[in-house]
């Protein structure tokens, strides 16, 4: 029966297409059938295979069919492991699902329909939150979360278990620290941290060793050419731990009530190693230059596109629309924008509108932060007329995500903030 596991982190930089790329080798050398699907359009593991990252035809029938992608199907050169690289189109995923309605029932079946040969799928899967992501959630059987031990990084594994609890995802958790570096204090503290939950960190940690760089330069997996090495070794053994929990997820019910749990213990942990830890104001710059990168190469992706993910809010009375008002978390141009209007408002001066960051994104999505608390806090006093009437309208109410959907535009302002983000 086909297994399938997502590397996933909303973060970039974390080590998510090397775990794919060496976890999957190992697979395949062990003697399972192994498909690596690179869904980044950035096409890391693609390159790291040596795979031309194009997919002939690819297009809003191609998920229906799965012909397309099933035809761009390639061997690699090692035995029982196959790739499908990933494509520049793959950007418009988010547009064909919404087109498609139900992500969650389009792409399992697509998984399916692509993976029934095989093993073991694995997912490359490009950072961030979509409903490429969400379909993802609802369809594999594991989630890997690589992380480097430190307090942002554990903050963020919180927010993957809160989407993946609210949203009732049937899938396994899984998380393991990557670029460990012994030689730090936040690094041997978390670390230390993560063996009191073995329900959800693995025990094997990959070190922070120069060889792992030499994968982009020889296009290999460690185990080609490096097979001794600490970071080699530390590989297999996250596989083999990994490969109990896939074959333990069939009689494995929904972790909702345990990752609750998890929760509760982890938060108030992450709070005092943060406030223990003076370097991370250090950590927290290196984060800020390392998104800052991956913006620019979500913009030069974006710009040949116009396509927006929308996430609307409103009352579970649906009291804004009512009234004519939006409430909406808005990714564009790799922009993060929080907005509340007047349904179809053209002036943008009558328009409530603040950029954020993913952390605070995240957090909204996952319910634990509110989106109109957030706005206010980014525009304080001097916020347009539009923010009082949504304050006024919502009251005290709470509000929920209500649709999540893929436009071509945004009617209030998008031009100018994708200018902006340029």
């Amino acid at each position: 029966m086909m297994k399938a596991l997502a590397i996933y982190n909303m973060k970039g930089g974390v080590g998510k297409t090397t775990s794919a790329v060496n976890l999957s080798y190992i697979a395949a050398t062990a003697g399972q059938r192994v498909l690596v699907w690179d869904l980044d359009p950035q096409g890391a593991a693609s390159f790291a295979f040596r795979v031309k990252p194009r997919v002939e035809g690819f297009d809003r029938n191609s998920l229906e069919r799965g012909g397309p992608l099933r035809s761009a199907i390639k061997e690699t050169d090692y035995n029982n492991l196959d790739l499908l690289p990933a494509d520049f189109a793959y950007r418009k995923f988010d547009r064909f699902l919404d087109h498609l309605g139900s992500p969650d029932r389009v792409f399992a079946d697509l998984l399916h329909a692509i993976g029934h040969d095989y093993d073991l799928v694995v997912l490359d899967c490009p950072a961030g939150f979509s409903l490429l992501v969400e379909g993802i959630f609802a369809a594999v059987d594991a989630i890997l979360v690589p992380s480097i031990p430190t307090v942002l990084s554990l903050r963020t594994v919180t927010r993957v278990l809160k989407w993946a609890d609210r949203s009732e995802s049937p899938t396994t958790v899984a998380a393991f620290f990557n670029m460990v570096d012994r030689r730090k204090t936040i690094h041997r503290q978390v670390c230390t941290l993560s063996n009191g939950y073995p329900e959800l960190f693995l025990t094997s940690l990959v070190p922070y060793v120069s060889i792992v760089e030499q994968m982009a330069v020889r296009r290999e997996p460690l185990g080609v050419f490096a097979a001794r090495d600490s970071a080699a070794m530390a590989f297999a053994e996250i596989w083999s731990e990994i490969a109990i929990r896939l074959r333990q997820s069939e009689s494995t019910q929904t972790r909702r009530g345990q990752w609750t749990k998890v929760l509760r213990a982890i938060e108030p942990l992450v709070m005092q190693l943060q406030a223990a830890d003076p370097s991370e104001t250090e950590n927290t710059s290196q984060h800020v230059v390392a998104n800052a990168e991956r913006r620019r190469r979500t913009r030069e992706h974006a710009a040949a596109s116009d396509v927006c993910l929308t996430h609307g809010f409103d009352t579970e009375a649906r009291d804004l629309e009512r009234s004519g008002y939006v409430l909406e978390l808005r990714e564009c141009a790799g922009a993060l924008i929080l907005l509340a209007a007047r349904a179809g408002e053209q002036d943008h001066s009558r328009v409530a509108r603040a950029r954020i960051d993913s952390y605070w994104a995240l957090q909204i999505l996952s319910g634990d932060m509110s989106p109109l608390s957030a706005l206010q806090q980014r525009l304080g006093p001097t916020a347009p007329l539009a923010m009082e009437s949504v304050r006024a309208i919502v009251g005290g109410r709470k509000l929920r995500r209500i649709d999540s959907r893929v436009v071509g535009s945004f009617s209030a302002g998008a031009r100018e903030h994708r200018e902006r983000a340029s």
